[in-house]
């Protein structure tokens, strides 16, 4: 795919609206001490002309491969994220937009990072739960049941 996408078309009018689905690639990263590759990544674009700029709807789903925080094993995580925005003009920093045409990898290689979990688990593994210790309280705070309606 192009490095970057041109939202403005010619002989758009007000309401006109165009979708594109492009894949592109991300380059592999870092993050929680982990290793990140990116297997694969896909934008679902959706541009609407208005009076005054643009709509734009954006998706991005991508499949990252890490490994598992509890058996170490590869393991893929599937995130899906996105904006829906008005572009008032030419340029908007936080969409990677720059004279009207948006870098969709810049703009996923930003938001990767917020989306991911902290914490990747394979599929089929179980969070560990300390076991119960009971409801056995302390003989010594017994005589503050009677403080309270509900009982200690």
């Amino acid at each position: 795919m192009k490095e970057r996408i041109k939202l403005k078309r010619p002989g758009m009018d007000i309401g006109d609206s165009w979708e594109l689905d492009a894949r592109f690639d991300l380059d592999p990263f870092d993050l929680y001490g982990r290793h990140h590759e990116v297997e694969a990544a896909e934008a679902r674009l959706v541009v609407t002309k208005l009076a005054e700029g643009l709509h734009l709807d954006l998706e991005v789903t991508c499949r990252i491969g890490t490994t598992c925080d509890r058996t170490l094993a590869p393991t893929d995580v599937t995130l899906s994220f996105g904006d829906s925005e008005f572009l008032s003009g030419p340029n908007d920093p936080e969409l990677y937009v720059k004279d009207w045409e948006l870098d969709v990898a810049g703009y996923a290689r930003e938001a990767i990072p917020a989306e991911l979990p902290m914490q990747v688990f394979c599929p089929g593994t179980k969070p560990v739960t300390p076991e119960p210790e009971g409801d056995e309280i302390d003989p010594r705070w017994r005589g503050l049941g009677d403080l309270f309606a509900s009982g200690f």
